[in-house]
């Protein structure tokens, strides 16, 4: 009887299993769709569109989409060996009479052989311009770029080391400097 008991356990068990595998398999599969986030940077409303590329090296892409549904690419990160990118934040600022994209990117990072663990940021500034054709294009805006620069927030090689850009606001509060 309680071998009887144990195979009918069994059974109840595999027969609750295959139906939840049907339920599942019946269930709509949605696509991801990439992260949209509204920016306002050529016209109300305009949006960036952030997704993943999965291929390899991975990719994170990110566009802006415009009132019309045009999507116009911004940049481009690849992956780092095992690290990818994350869009941290992206931003319009005004400097001097231009109005300015930023994005901050970074790649997380465990190297456990040379006592390195953090993440490593990047800061892309961008400006957008007209092409012969009429069509607007992202050209990255190398100075300010370079002034935020790249750095690494954790522990390099044993070292606590923290790089000052790696959010909007920070960024913003030098900028209104």
């Amino acid at each position: 009887m309680i071998r009887t008991l144990h195979c009918s356990i069994k059974v109840i068990a595999w027969l609750m299993m295959l139906r939840s595998i049907a339920a599942h398999a019946a269930a709509p599969v949605e696509l991801p769709a990439p992260d949209k986030m509204p920016i306002g940077f050529l016209s109300v409303p305009d949006w960036i569109g952030v997704s993943h590329i999965d291929e390899v090296p991975q990719k994170l892409l990110i566009q802006l989409i415009t009132k019309e549904g045009h999507a116009i690419q911004i940049a481009a990160f690849n992956q780092d060996g095992p690290a990818l990118p994350e869009l941290v934040s992206i931003f319009a600022a005004t400097v001097g009479r231009s109005k300015v994209l930023f994005a901050i990117v970074k790649w997380r990072y465990y190297l456990s052989g040379v006592n390195t663990e953090g993440d490593y940021y990047e800061v892309h500034a961008y400006n957008a311009i007209k092409s012969r054709a009429g069509n607007v294009v992202f050209s990255e805006n190398i100075k300010l770029s370079n002034l935020y620069g790249s750095g690494f927030a954790g522990k390099h090689e044993g070292k606590i080391v923290n790089f000052p850009f790696k959010s909007a606001t920070a960024i913003k509060k030098s900028l209104s400097k």
